[in-house]
Parts: C-alpha cells; structure tokens; sequence
C-alpha cells in the first residue's frame, strides 16, 4: 500500500511540474534531435523509469525462484 501511495505522489508532483513547464524545447540524443513540450518529455522518461523498474523488479523476482 506504501509502494501505492508513493508512486501516486510522484505521479501527481510530475503531472505539477508538467503543467507548468509547457514550452516546446528541442532535445538531442545521440543523432536525434526532437522538438516537443517539455511536459511530454517529462511524463515520458518518468513512465520509462517506471516500465525498467517494474522490469528489473520480475527479473529478481523471477532469479529468486530459480534459486529455490
């Protein structure tokens, strides 16, 4: 339930921070180069650390079955 609460904060402080940063900003990785709201970017590199940590969480998950 504490996983919950805290993950609908940092939810929510993200949504925040998004709302007031909607100015489009140009980004470069590697040899890309995208031009988008700064609150798109936001949502999007927290919903990917949320996907590698739901990821990286069944991976242990399914290491410690294999050792049982």
């Amino acid at each position: 339930m504490i996983r919950f609460i805290i993950g609908l904060v940092i939810g929510i402080v993200a949504v925040i921070f998004a709302a007031q940063n909607p100015e489009s900003i140009s980004y470069t990785f590697l040899f890309w180069e995208i031009t988008a709201p700064r609150a798109l970017v936001v949502i999007a590199v927290l919903l990917a650390g949320m996907i590698v940590g739901w990821f990286l969480t069944g991976l242990r998950r399914i290491g410690s079955r294999r050792k049982r």
